[in-house]
């Protein structure tokens, strides 16, 4: 072959590596003026903006991969030019066309992640705020946090392979290395998948009053996957781990409703009588529960006599509160109540007394009297 056909050759080659560039070019920027124009008329229509989320993930991408795509082309029209394009790829074409695998892998990585990061965040915008449960409000933010992780690693992995490099030894050591990383952070994953029973069961919401046995008791503040954060009564914040909670007793006195017993105890004398005690008494907790917004209207008193007591026969009186603050004061109104009532009708309430029955005489003589021995 002389410098003539050598040179013609070269520019043949020049002008298709060009041309192809160039049509590669031309189309990576109509899809991008399609996809624009597509992405403008969705959010004038205000449809559906799922799609819209979709398209300007790809959009990018898309022209990046295709710019690449076109470059490879060029660059392997050089090359090839007396083999044909995908005739044989040595030397630097095998270099090139692994540069290009790794480039798009990359690119489709970034491109999973970004989409699915957008998704979740136009899930929990849109969706999650509207359902009435709250798990996926807070599933979903912890796997917004991990799968992006996840991805790069698994793009990552792709890409070694891709190149010719096993990734048996690397998983390998990936396995190792996670053992001792999960024997040492032990305490850790404890809490996160205790506070991942503690969230999809779903027993505890912001809001509910609880008590834990032999711990701590208040208001529940957030339900996380490390720990959980109650209010006391005292308005102090306990931190209690997951762990300590999915092991314990659990008494949540706002389910299955937020609505509470209130149980009043008292005693009257036993020259009270019992019918007028019983008449009193429903009468009170009738007009309380009438007229206290802390009430539940449609459950009536219940009365009933429970012990025959050393200084009074004991009685209960059952109403119902809306919550556990309604509790004490319906308690607290109806102990007023009753004792007001029952003084105004001289019903007595004994304090605790003993009768002792002597006699009427007692023999002097026949008390025994015991002296100590004399030595």
């Amino acid at each position: 072959m002389d410098i003539s056909q050598l040179t013609d050759s070269t520019l043949v080659g020049a002008v298709t590596a060009g041309l192809l560039l160039t049509i590669f070019l031309v189309l990576s920027i109509s899809l991008r003026l399609i996809l624009a124009i597509i992405s403008r008329r969705i959010n004038k229509e205000n449809s559906d903006r799922l799609l819209l989320v979709f398209i300007d993930s790809i959009k990018g991408p898309v022209v990046l991969l295709v710019l690449s795509l076109g470059f490879l082309f060029a660059y392997l029209t050089l090359a090839q030019l007396n083999k044909g394009i995908f005739i044989s790829l040595n030397n630097t074409d095998v270099y090139a066309f692994q540069i290009w695998k790794v480039l798009a892998i990359a690119i489709t990585t970034f491109t999973v992640s970004h989409l699915t990061d957008r998704a979740i965040r136009w899930y929990l915008r849109n969706i999650a705020a509207n359902t009435s449960t709250t798990l996926d409000d807070t599933l979903l933010p912890i796997f917004r946090r991990v799968l992006p992780i996840t991805v790069y690693a698994i793009g990552g992995l792709i890409a070694v392979d891709s190149i010719g490099i096993s990734i048996s030894p690397i998983l390998a050591g990936l396995g190792i290395g996670g053992l001792a990383v999960a024997l040492a952070v032990q305490p850790t994953l404890s809490n996160f998948f205790a506070g991942t029973y503690v969230v999809t069961e779903g027993e505890l919401k912001p809001g509910d009053f609880i008590e834990l046995d032999g711990g701590p008791s208040g208001y529940v503040e957030s339900v996380g996957w490390r720990s959980t954060k109650i209010r006391s009564r005292f308005n102090n914040l306990v931190i209690i781990p997951n762990s300590k909670m999915a092991e314990s007793i659990v008494t949540n006195y706002f389910s299955p409703t937020p609505a509470m017993n209130v149980i009043v105890t008292c005693g009257v004398s036993y020259e009270s009588d019992m019918e007028i005690v019983e008449k009193i008494a429903l009468e009170e907790a009738s007009e309380l529960v009438k007229n206290s917004p802390h009430s539940i209207k449609d459950v009536d008193p219940f009365f009933g006599f429970s012990n025959f007591g050393d200084s009074n026969i004991d009685f209960f009186i059952f109403i119902q509160a809306v919550d556990r603050n309604g509790t004490f004061i319906l308690k607290s109104e109806l102990m007023k109540r009753i004792h007001s009532r029952f003084t105004s009708e001289e019903i007595e309430i004994n304090y605790p007394v003993r009768k002792l029955l002597l006699p009427e005489e007692i023999d002097a003589e026949s008390v025994l009297t015991i002296k100590p021995e004399e030595n």
